[in-house]
């Protein structure tokens, strides 16, 4: 329960690909923790199929969703991808990155490739921190959409930066 100190969060999309699978799934446990270089921090369950395919990729990307993906970041918040193909219940593109294999959503409004430092158990999740090897920034139409937030308990809802 502590965490609902911590809300609204924003609401991110994190992909990996190993081998012949590919998933996705929504993250709210993300921070910037460097500038130069640039390095992130997320966490994911210890039992996400994301975390086994970053684990054996050692790579990564996280997309910046706006407002118009709430339903598609809902449905990768809360399914496996054990069991479908979230890409394709989600309706969202796979775009090739540039320097990773996991790949970037061309309806994100934002994608940051990353490239695994480390990793450390932290009890029923994992703390994921990776060097942003390339960025992807909105584009100017992609720039006046409301990011995603969450509030705590699936309310999703965007705010617009000034």
């Amino acid at each position: 329960m502590f965490h609902q100190l911590f809300y609204p969060r924003q609401a991110l999309l994190v992909t990996a690909s190993s081998s012949e699978k590919t998933n996705l799934t929504a993250v709210e446990w993300f921070m910037p923790v460097a500038d130069k270089p640039p390095v992130v921090a997320l966490s994911l369950a210890n039992n996400s199929l994301t975390l086994d395919l970053i684990c054996t990729s050692m790579e990564f990307v996280v997309a910046v969703p706006s407002e118009k993906l709430k339903e598609a970041v809902m449905l990768c918040g809360s399914t496996s991808g054990k069991y479908i193909d979230k890409f394709e219940e989600a309706k969202l593109t796979q775009v090739r990155a540039k320097k990773v294999s996991a790949p970037l959503i061309l309806e994100a409004v934002a994608n940051l490739e990353c490239k695994v430092l480390s990793y450390t158990n932290a009890g029923d999740h994992t703390i994921v921190v990776g060097e942003v090897v390339e960025a992807h920034p909105p584009k100017q139409d992609n720039e006046a959409e409301p990011f995603l937030f969450n509030y705590g308990g699936k309310k999703l809802f965007g705010f617009k930066k000034d």
